[in-house]
Parts: C-alpha cells; structure tokens; sequence
C-alpha cells in the first residue's frame, strides 16, 4: 500500500472516529402539558373539594390521580384516588378523543356509572347523548344521560377564588319506566382549563339536594 493511499485510510479512520455519536442518554418522558385541558391528569395532581348536602353533615374529599392507566372497554383512563370522612377508593377518568368522562361507583344508585361532563365538539346551546352505564341499564331499566353545553369562558367565583375560563355543562340522567325517557336527577359541572372541576351542584327531580361539591385547593403536578 503506498503512503497516499495509508494517509487516505488514516484520514477516513479519523473522520469516522469523529463521528461516532456519544451513546444516548435517556431521562424522564417529557412531561405532558395540560395547562389547557379542562381536566388535568398528570400523576400527583391532586384535588381538596368541600362537601354540601341536605341531610348530611360537612366533609371533605380529596382526589388525586395516581397515575395508573388502566384500560377499560378498549379506552386508557387516569385512576383517581377519592377519600373522604366516610368514603374512600377509585374512579376513573376518560379524557380523549373531545370527551372527559368520569367512571366511579355510585352511592345513589349503589352501581358504577360514567358521565361524560366535557364534550369539546359541542357548542353552547347544543346537548349530546351518552350511556350512563356499560349495559344501558340503570336499576335494571334503560337510562342515558343527556349533555348540554351551558356557557364557555365564563368566570365562577367559588370559595372566594374567581376563576376564569370556566366551561359550564349540565348533566341530565334519564330512565325510561316504559313512557318515554324522564330526568331523574341533574348536575351541573363547572369546569376551569388548567384545573379541572371547581363546582359540581346536584339535585333530584323532586328538588331533592344531591350535594353541592367546590374546590377548596389544588396542586397540578
């Protein structure tokens, strides 16, 4: 081999000793950003809401979102960790595809039901329909649940923190005794982006009270 061709393959061997890249270096996923999600679920975020009913004495409930993600019916959800004075365990929240629903055992109806608060393809004004439970049963006879879209981008003052940015919807769940579908029981949900529920105000057809539940703090990892 003479020299031009050795000084050639000294040449290439440096270049390519000087390109070799520096082994990769893995750290944490980047965080996900929820500053403007209606509900924020990064692990960690926790929520403390005052509890209000007719009949029953004060409480509190804290949620925090554990971050597991389980898959149900074909759908990731965030687990979320409830626990109050009386009552604690999980629920699951949805938050994909326009919808945020929550999945969580009910005490009224002492059965697990989902009800879809946000749904981003909806205008003020306009309602959506959803099943309630996995079946389209609810005590044995068919329910739903009917969605509207009240106001967007309004301001809520709850426990003397105005927010702004709230999205508020109403919830109406409805069973069909065999005379056509009734409301048994409406909830209206307000919604901050970048926080979540604030405000979540129940209450039976009869009039009944069915709670009144307002953010008292909260911490979005």
């Amino acid at each position: 081999m003479n020299r031009s061709l050795l000084y050639i393959v000294a040449i290439v061997a440096l270049f390519t000793q000087a390109c070799k890249l520096d082994p990769p270096i893995y750290g944490p996923p980047p965080k996900a950003d929820w500053s403007r999600s209606y509900q924020p679920l990064s692990p960690g975020s926790f929520w403390k809401y005052s509890i209000d009913a007719e009949g029953h004495a004060p409480d509190t409930a804290t949620l925090t979102v554990t971050g597991e993600e389980p898959v149900i019916n074909n759908k990731v959800y965030h687990t979320v960790y409830s626990a109050s004075k009386t009552v604690a365990g999980p629920g699951y929240i949805y938050n994909a595809d326009h919808i945020i629903s929550i999945r969580t055992n009910s005490l009224i109806y002492n059965e697990l039901l989902e009800l879809q608060y946000v749904n981003d393809t909806v205008k003020v004004g306009q309602s959506w329909t959803a099943n309630v439970t996995d079946n389209g049963l609810l005590q044995g006879v068919p329910a739903r649940m009917i969605g509207t879209a009240v106001a967007d981008s309004i301001t809520r003052t709850v426990n003397g923190i105005t927010y702004p940015r709230v999205k508020h919807t109403r919830i109406q769940i409805q069973q069909d005794h065999g005379a056509g579908f009734t409301t048994v029981a409406t909830y209206d949900y307000y919604i901050n982006m970048g926080v979540g529920v604030i405000e979540n105000d129940g209450v039976q057809a009869d009039g009944t009270d069915l709670g009144k539940l307002k953010l008292l703090s909260y911490a979005i990892k």
